[in-house]
């Protein structure tokens, strides 16, 4: 399984609003058939960025097939276009089966 893990510190101007903001990145991925979990800071340790996304994925094919589909385009670019910075990363997550 893949996860792709996204922090995102939203330009001045939209950081009022960025609760809205995350639910419609929720809701735009989920229509786009995203597997996808929104953040917001819970705590002090997460005040550096405005949300976090991670987006599952079956496979790296997977995760590189649908990173192409135009509708997560154009929602990753949207919220690119809001942000003042974007990191990103892609994990294999590993089971470790029982303990």
């Amino acid at each position: 399984m893949i996860q792709r893990f996204c922090f995102v510190k939203l330009r001045d101007d939209e950081v009022a609003i960025r609760g809205d903001i995350a639910a419609l990145l929720a809701a735009e991925l989920r229509e786009a058939g995203a597997d996808a979990v929104v953040g917001l800071p819970a705590d002090a340790s997460a005040a550096s960025w405005d949300l976090s996304l991670v987006i599952t994925a079956a496979s790296l094919t997977a995760w590189h097939a649908l990173a192409q589909l135009p509708a997560v385009v154009r929602v990753l670019d949207q919220l690119a276009q809001r942000a003042r910075v974007v990191k990103a990363w892609t994990f294999e997550a590993v089971d470790g089966g029982d303990t």
